[in-house]
């Protein structure tokens, strides 16, 4: 059995998320589906990161494994990407060995999340960023961020979920940084090795309160340190969020 790794990029925007099990089309069905088709027998895909509805992935790495023989790789991305949806596309395949694993191999994620800050936001740009005109305090929200760089407790920037049990909500977020990379449009990049659940999205929305004057960056530590989720401010939107890429 050979095990196949493959980079994928999508638009997360119609997708239930990345887990099948969700009640609608998701990017995991639609791409085991389609490679079922072309393996022509069942596929069992892990992913290093299982995104949620709506958001959207630059490089996203999968794993599965097969006893079929695949001569040429880059074929085989081709009859892929013929079959798939324009919304998901595979843009590496190759062999991996035997022990690799997406999630269990992975020594950093990084995330870009996206902030139109302007009294309008461009039509096109409407379902990858977050359209929040009064976001002025750049430089408090960047003091801010620093704060939540290291390893820490997370327990007020998780969501909870059913059925999703931690052994630990210490996590070690290794890098922050807020981008202008337009006048009225931010970046925001957050790397580390695992996230907690909506954990980025939570990070973002309470520099965004920051920024809009609803919260002080020096709660950050008081915010961390009693491990309330509702102390922190809101889960960002979705739609600003994509999972960047993930290194080995």
């Amino acid at each position: 059995m050979k095990n196949i790794k493959l980079q994928i990029a999508y638009d997360g925007t119609n997708y239930l998320g990345w887990q099948k099990t969700s009640p609608g089309p998701t990017i995991e069905a639609s791409l085991e589906k389609v490679l079922e088709r072309v393996l022509q027998h069942p596929v069992t895909l892990q992913a290093a990161s299982r995104t949620d509805a709506g958001v959207h992935a630059h490089r996203q790495v999968i794993n599965f494994f097969t006893n079929k023989e695949l001569l040429n790789y880059k074929s085989f991305k081709i009859s892929l990407n013929q079959l798939l949806p324009p919304s998901l596309v595979v843009l590496e395949a190759q062999e991996a060995p035997q022990n690799f694993h997406p999630t269990l191999d992975c020594i950093q994620k990084e995330y870009h999340y996206f902030i139109c800050r302007g009294a309008v936001q461009m039509p096109q740009n409407r379902l990858y960023s977050w359209h929040c005109p009064r976001l002025s305090k750049l430089a408090e929200m960047k003091a801010a961020a620093k704060l939540l760089v290291g390893k820490k407790d997370f327990s007020a920037f998780c969501n909870f979920k059913k059925h999703v049990h931690y052994a630990s909500f210490v996590r070690q977020v290794d890098r922050i940084e807020i981008q202008e990379i337009f006048p009225d449009r931010l970046l925001f990049k957050v790397a580390g090795q695992s996230f907690l659940y909506k954990m980025v999205r939570n990070i973002v929305g309470t520099l965004a309160y920051v920024g809009m004057g609803k919260m002080l960056g020096s709660q950050i530590p008081a915010i961390l340190a009693n491990r309330d989720r509702r102390l922190a401010g809101i889960t960002a939107p979705a739609h600003g969020l994509c999972l960047h890429q993930v290194k080995y």
